[in-house]
This record gives C-alpha cells, sequence and structure tokens, in this order.
C-alpha cells in the first residue's frame, strides 16, 4: 500500500510539473504559434495541473509516507502530545495525539503521525489537556476496519484525520512530561471552551439540557447521550448540534443589528467590517475551530469584507472561495461527510431557496416567515437527502414539522446562550440558567414525540450509483421545469424508472431470500435467520445493548422488514425457526452450539449437523469432538479467548476441518437454497 502511494505521489508531482510548464510555455508563445486557435489545449493544461497538484498535495498530508512515522519503528515507547480534548466515557480517557519522539535504548529519536489513544482510568480523575506532552508503551496497533455490513467505518473516519494506528493502556502506564502552556491559539481555544462549558454545567442543573447548550453553542458533545442523539438525528434537526454555518449567520446577525451605526462612511464601514471579522473569528475559535465553523467563518469574511468596500459578492464564488482555502490547507476535507454536506447544504440554499420561496406569496407577515423557513428547510433536503442517505442510510419524514419546531426554541437558547457566556452576575446567571434549561427540556421532549411518531424515520441501504441516479433525477427534473426542455424531462423518466425497477428487483429478492448471518464482535456472540423478509435474531446481548446498535442493526434493516429478536439461549418454535437454546434448526439447515455444558455431556450416538458453534469457552478438543459430532462448517466465535481460537484454529487446520473464526474477521453469510 505504502510503496504505491509514495510512487503515485512522485508520478502526480512529475505531472504537476509538467502541465505547469506547458501553461507557461503556452502564455508565453501564445501568439507566435497562433494558440488561440487551440485554446482547449491550455485550458486542459490549467485542469490538469489543479487535479495533479490537488492529488500530490493530499498524498502529501498523509503522515505514513513520511520516514520517520512511528509505524516503521519498533520503539520501546512513544512521546506524544495531546492533540485533542480528552474524553472520558465509562472509565475510558479517549483523545488523539501526536507523536514527537520514539524511546529505543534509551535514547530518543524524532518521530510523527498520530495516533487515537485510549486510557483505562484508575480511582482519581484525569488531569490531562491538550498539548500535554506523555510518554507511553509503543504497544500501538492499527485502527480495525468494519467487520459486519454497513457497520460505521471508523478506519475511514480516523483516517481522514490522519489517524491510522491506536493504542490502549491504562493511566498507570504513562508519564506526564510536561503540562501544556496553553499558549497557541488552539490550546487557548480548547481552555477557553473548557471553562465556559463548566459555566453551563454550573447554572444549568439538568445534565441533559447543559450537554445540549454546551453543543449547541460551543460545539463541545462530549458529554450528550445517545439518546438526544438518536433524537435530533431520527427528526432531521442534528444540524442545530453541529455548530454550522446557522451558527455563524446568527452571530452575524446579531453584530450587524448591534454595529447598525457604524455605515455612514467608508472608514467606519471598514471599522464595521474589521470588528465583526474578528468576533466571528473569536466565536470559531470558543467553538474549538470545528471545520464547518471555520467554513462558514471564510465565507461570512469575504462577504462583510466585500459590502465594506462596496465589491459585488457571488454567492457561488464566495463557496468555491472557501473550499479552495480550506482544500488547499488539508485536502483530506474533501472526504469528511460533514464538509461535502455543508457545501450541498449552502448550494441548496442559494439555488433551490428564492425558486422555492417564490412559488407562493404570503401578504400576512407571520405566515410569510414560516413558509420562508419551510423553503429554507425543504431546499436544504433537497440537496443533501441523497447524500445523507447514502452515509447514513435513514431519511427523517417529518424533519418538516421538526425544523418548523424548533426554530424558535433553537434562536432563542442561542441568543440567551452566548449572552450566557459574557454575563458577569451571579444573580443574573441564576434566572438565566433556568431559563436555558426550561427552554431546551421543552425542545428536547418535543423532539422525543416527533421521533416516536409512525414512520418517523424511512430506512434504505443502497448503493452509491442508486444516490448518483437519484441526483442525476434532482438535476434533469431542475433543468427540465427551468428551461421547458421536454429531452430532460424523458431522461429524468428513464432515472425514475431505473429506481422504481431497482426497488421491485430488491424487493423481490428480499421475499426470496433464506439466509443466515453470522456476526463478527468483540466479545459476544449473535446471528440471524433471514426469511422473506423477516429477521430472527439470537444474540447473548440486549436488543437495545450498544454493540448490537452499532454492529447489528444495520446489517438486520438491510435484509428485513420485521425483526424477532431472541436472547440465545431462549427456545423458540415459531415457524421457520425452532431452537432450544442449543439446538437451532432453520427449514433443513441445522446448528448446534457447544459451551461448557456439552463438555462432560455423553451422546449415545453421533449427531449430524450442518454447521457446529463453539460458544462461551468450552474446553474441548476437536479429535474428540468429531467422534460425537459430525458438521460440515465450524464456527468459533468471541466469546471465547484469544489462546483458544489459537489452539482450535490449529487443530481444525490440522484436521482439514471447514473452520471460519468470528472475531476480528467480516461476518460469515449462508445462502440456503
Amino acid at each position: 500500500m505504502l510503496p504505491t502511494l509514495v510512487f503515485i505521489y512522485h508520478l502526480t508531482l512529475l505531472l504537476s510539473i509538467l502541465s505547469l510548464i506547458f501553461v507557461w510555455c503556452s502564455t508565453y508563445f501564445y501568439k507566435r504559434y497562433k494558440i488561440y486557435l487551440s485554446r482547449w489545449k491550455p485550458g486542459l493544461a490549467v485542469n490538469l495541473l489543479v487535479f495533479f497538484a490537488g492529488v500530490a498535495l493530499a498524498i502529501s498530508k498523509d503522515p505514513r509516507i513520511s520516514k520517520s512515522h512511528f509505524s516503521k519503528y519498533t520503539d520501546q515507547g512513544l512521546v506524544l502530545v495531546v492533540n485533542s480534548e480528552p474524553k472520558q466515557n465509562k472509565g475510558i480517557l479517549r483523545f488523539e495525539g501526536k507523536a514527537e519522539q520514539g524511546l529505543v535504548n534509551r535514547k530518543f529519536q524524532c518521530r510523527e503521525g498520530g495516533l487515537l489513544v485510549a486510557l483505562k482510568q484508575g480511582d482519581s480523575p484525569s488531569t490531562l489537556r491538550y498539548g500535554d506532552k506523555i510518554l507511553i508503551p509503543a504497544a500501538f496497533t492499527e485502527v480495525e476496519p468494519p467487520y459486519n455490513p454497513y457497520e460505521f467505518d471508523y478506519r475511514a473516519f480516523l483516517a481522514n484525520r490522519g489517524i491510522y494506528h491506536q493504542i490502549f493502556a491504562d493511566e498507570s502506564e504513562i508519564r506526564v512530561l510536561s503540562r501544556a502552556a496553553d499558549n497557541s491559539i488552539i490550546g487557548f481555544s480548547q481552555a477557553l471552551r473548557r471553562s465556559l462549558v463548566l459555566k453551563y454545567s454550573k447554572y444549568i442543573h439538568n445534565d441533559e439540557a447543559a450537554a445540549v447548550a454546551s453543543t449547541l453553542i460551543l460545539g463541545y458533545k462530549a458529554e450528550l447521550s445517545r439518546e438526544v442523539l438518536s433524537a435530533y438525528s431520527k427528526t432531521g434537526t442534528m444540524h442545530v448540534l453541529s455548530v454550522s454555518g446557522m451558527h455563524v449567520g446568527l452571530v452575524f446577525y446579531i453584530l450587524n443589528a448591534l454595529l447598525w451605526f457604524m455605515g455612514r462612511n467608508k472608514a467606519l464601514r471598514i471599522l464595521r467590517a474589521v470588528i465583526i471579522i474578528s468576533l466571528i473569528w473569536f466565536y470559531a475559535v470558543i467553538t474549538g475551530f470545528s471545520p464547518s465553523v471555520c467554513r462558514a467563518a471564510v465565507m461570512l469574511s469575504i462577504y462583510v469584507l466585500g459590502k465594506a468596500i462596496y465589491r459585488n459578492t457571488n454567492s457561488y464564488n464566495l463557496v468555491a472561495v472557501s473550499a479552495v482555502f480550506l482544500l488547499v490547507y488539508n485536502p483530506i476535507f474533501l472526504f469528511d461527510v460533514g464538509f461535502q454536506l455543508s457545501y450541498l447544504a449552502v448550494l441548496g440554499l442559494i439555488y433551490f431557496y428564492p425558486k422555492i420561496y417564490h412559488l407562493l406569496y404570503i401578504k400576512n407577515g407571520l405566515g410569510d416567515k414560516i413558509w420562508s423557513y419551510t423553503a429554507l428547510s425543504c431546499a436544504a433536503q433537497l440537496a443533501t437527502f441523497p447524500l445523507g442517505m447514502y452515509y447514513f442510510h435513514q431519511f427523517p419524514v417529518y424533519f418538516l414539522v421538526s425544523n418548523l419546531f424548533i426554530v424558535l426554541p433553537v434562536i432563542v437558547t442561542m441568543y440567551l446562550g452566548i449572552a450566557f457566556l459574557f454575563i458577569p452576575w451571579n444573580n443574573v446567571l441564576k434566572p438565566l440558567g433556568q431559563c436555558l434549561e426550561r427552554g431546551i427540556i421543552f425542545m428536547d421532549e418535543g423532539l422525543y414525540r416527533i421521533e416516536k411518531l409512525p414512520f418517523a424515520t424511512v430506512s434504505a441501504y443502497n448503493g452509491l450509483p442508486y444516490y448518483l441516479i437519484l441526483y442525476l433525477l434532482i438535476v434533469l427534473l431542475v433543468w427540465s421545469l427551468q428551461y421547458r426542455n421536454k429531452r430532460t424531462l424523458y431522461a429524468a423518466f428513464a432515472c425514475v424508472f431505473l429506481l422504481v425497477s431497482y426497488h421491485s428487483f430488491s424487493s423481490i429478492l428480499l421475499l426470496n431470500q433464506r439466509n443466515i448471518t453470522f456476526y463478527s464482535l468483540r466479545k459476544n456472540t449473535a446471528f440471524s435467520f433471514f426469511s422473506s423478509g423477516q429477521a430472527n435474531v439470537f444474540s447473548d446481548l440486549d436488543s437495545a445493548h450498544k454493540t448490537i446498535s452499532f454492529s447489528v442493526h444495520a446489517a438486520i434493516e438491510s435484509k428485513s422488514d420485521e425483526m424477532r429478536y431472541h436472547y440465545l439461549k431462549d427456545a423458540v418454535g415459531s415457524k421457520p425457526i425452532s431452537s432450544n437454546g442449543r439446538f437451532f434448526q432453520f427449514g433443513n439447515w441445522r446448528m448446534l452450539l457447544w459451551d461448557k455444558t456439552l463438555d462432560r455431556y455423553s451422546f449415545s450416538h453421533r449427531l449430524s449437523v450442518d454447521a457446529l458453534l463453539l460458544s462461551g469457552k468450552p474446553k474441548v478438543k476437536l479429535k474428540e469432538l468429531v467422534k460425537n459430532v459430525n458438521f460440515k462448517l465450524l464456527l468459533i466465535d468471541a466469546t471465547n479467548p484469544d489462546y483458544l481460537i489459537k489452539q482450535w484454529s490449529e487443530e481444525a487446520s490440522a484436521l482439514s476441518l471447514n473452520y471460519y473464526v468470528l472475531k476480528k474477521k467480516p461476518a460469515y453469510s449462508l445462502t440456503l437454497n
């Protein structure tokens, strides 16, 4: 992988230089060789230059191509700088670390690269902060890929942040070498945000409301519960919790209103622009330089400056310039989900909002405001919902209701919350904190109710081509309506036919499927029987457990319309499944689950099954096992310790058995006739 990456880097760098030379030659000899007669050639060269330079720049940001990357050495320890705000969850402290040195043979050598660090905490609370320098054992491993269908790809998420390795250690194993001086802008930002989060926690007594306030205004998500995230996600209001352009826009609106008097002459206008831009970037500082806030800050800075000097600003140019600045700073932003959705939403608002808004004319002032916000929500959803469904596999049916419901509470909360940060008087902060708390609780309870409405979300698990066709359909429909073009309308009908055909074909396959999937978990077992769009799921975990939600639910929803959940030892007798907790039968397919209780069981005759699942650390030798059970497939799940898995794998290989380990390997699927 890495040699290929280095080769591509050098190749694109060479092609960038050649393209640059061609562009320069085209400019220099433009008239002499009549290049203006073939203007497409320099135009093509410029585009190739941008493309190859972009690829080279993106690869150059990959830390793995560096000769001093820590993964290329066998160090005993690593000196890391804490590169993100440490977040605590259930006794585990997680943060990103940046390698500076490696300890080998009692000497420190230069190292670089990023890691994800997870520390098991002791009894006392951790004092680690952003910027601290620590020494930690170099027992790093590569970040694991997703092993189950449609499971969140955490490895790709971290790769977009330049992180490919992780370390798990006890907090007692690390040594703090120095404390952060907090003299950097980011260090100051993190420290300031921590103090402001503590201020919310002090005056807002409801923990959930304090967490929402910290997230809504400061972008601090560490304390948010799964229930809150689920409610906002399933109602289509997740953008509220992602500090973004909407929040920066509200800050700009406040500042612009307060400084209205500074528009009398050019000098005052420029001064006002400087003040507004400075305060917008100060808000970016207290939000921890969130990428979405930085995007909005760049766009607004250009807009404010242009207005101050009476320059006309084109909205599309603003979006393009901000994107170029951010991609030059970090090309990997292009693969960030937030970056993609944010820019699509902005483009949707610029293009679709005026067209939707002007479909209706409402004289009533309040009605016009409601219609305006409705048009905003529809424009943003129209531009982003295919990509959102591709990444998150769900569509919030009541997004319009939920967005209209929260628009006023969010604006009031933002204004009060920002004012709250700068008020020093205790007798004012107490009642203001109570108002914030009640408003946030009201907003959360309303979203909980909307989330529980029938058909609140529609799940969809389709490939990228499906959503590309969906985007093509949107473009063709808009084009045909705007320019009254029949050909594009016919092409749009062809896209509809493709989408409907795909759905029909998928539904037929779903109804005719008979499939068994064994999931790859860390310490547990789970498997599903799929038949006629129905899934029967067996696991040793509760259906609401985080592992099931994270690793299994998406895979089940992608193959079934109805799910029946059973505890592993439950007796089930409904067709087409029958089980007594150890013996499972699905039609003519049979499986035996072998655990500790069967170790001393004596068999009167040899059993014959299709699959044998070893689970729960049984002490059995495969050589003896095959004398009692005849099976075609041996499965070993993650409830067994690594030494047993290794022992059984070696025995199975020696006996030429067909076996599969359900730990740190992709899920195993069987299709039955």
